[in-house]
């Protein structure tokens, strides 16, 4: 399902190495090409909030390289409702030769206290593509229900949320333009501490398992990890790394993607 952080003057690395994927699965737990996190605001302020990031690389002389990425992260919150839209899109070439180009649209509804007090009701809606996963369109729409736990003292917050639900995809192959159509189960959680002292930061974690009801060896892992530092009040550097795996991947796509970057991320 998820997802993307939105990014200034990111640069970014993928490796196939499952080791190394199974390393960084055993030590987080926590939502790439962008890496745009959900839940990392514990209490998001009534209103409109969110951030956005726009990446310009180049490199020119023995090897002609550009990166171009826009991205950004809507909130709206009113009462016990909060609606969210992330999107992202990344463009970029090596000696003129296309090697990414990918989009990323997530909308989100959230109405917490549905069902009891923490007790809370998910809607989403999802559309990409990704010319080198293999992905030339995916949709998809699902439900959860989560769990909210908080905790706050002197000096910081923290957060867990623990969701369960599904959702119907469907995901059409660019090179064969076959679509497949399938309901996936969705367990996730998210964990966010916010620390408040002398050296304020926020950490957070995700991860999200997402199995075919059909064939449970159908399945898709993502884990989110991220590390922010405030420099200004609208300003903050962000450090993140992604994990992506997909048990059933479109011939000739690696299983495991690692997705990590360097932020400047601007909030409002």
């Amino acid at each position: 399902m998820l997802h993307k952080t939105p990014h200034l003057a990111a640069r970014r690395g993928r490796t196939g190495i499952s080791a190394l994927a199974a390393f960084l699965l055993s030590g987080i737990a926590w939502p790439a090409a962008a890496i745009v996190p959900i839940n990392v605001q514990i209490t998001p302020p009534e209103g409109y909030s969110g951030q956005a990031g726009l990446s310009i690389n180049g490199q020119s002389g023995n090897k002609d390289e550009q990166e171009y990425t826009v991205n950004g992260l809507l909130r709206y919150k009113q009462n016990d409702d909060l609606f969210v839209l992330i999107s992202d899109y990344s463009y970029s070439e090596t000696n003129q030769v296309r090697d990414e180009d990918e989009l990323f649209l997530h909308g989100r509804w959230i109405h917490e206290n549905q069902f009891a007090p923490s007790v809370d009701s998910e809607v989403f809606v999802q559309y990409q593509y990704d010319d080198f996963a293999g992905i030339s369109d995916r949709e998809l729409v699902g439900g959860n229900v989560r769990w909210r736990f908080d905790s706050k003292e002197e000096t910081s917050e923290q957060q867990l949320i623990v969701g369960v639900g599904a959702f119907y995809e469907s995901e059409t192959s660019e090179a064969t333009s076959l679509t497949d159509n399938t309901v996936r189960a969705n367990l996730y959680t998210n964990i966010v501490h916010k620390h408040t002292g002398e050296y304020p930061f926020v950490a957070s974690a995700s991860s999200y398992i997402q199995p075919a009801v059909d064939d449970i060896s159908d399945l898709r892992v993502l884990a989110v990890a991220s590390l922010n530092f405030p420099i200004r009040p609208s300003l903050n550097v962000g450090f993140a790394v992604e994990v992506s795996h997909n048990a059933m991947p479109f011939e000739g796509v690696e299983k495991t993607d690692v997705d990590y970057g360097v932020s400047l991320n601007y909030e409002f």
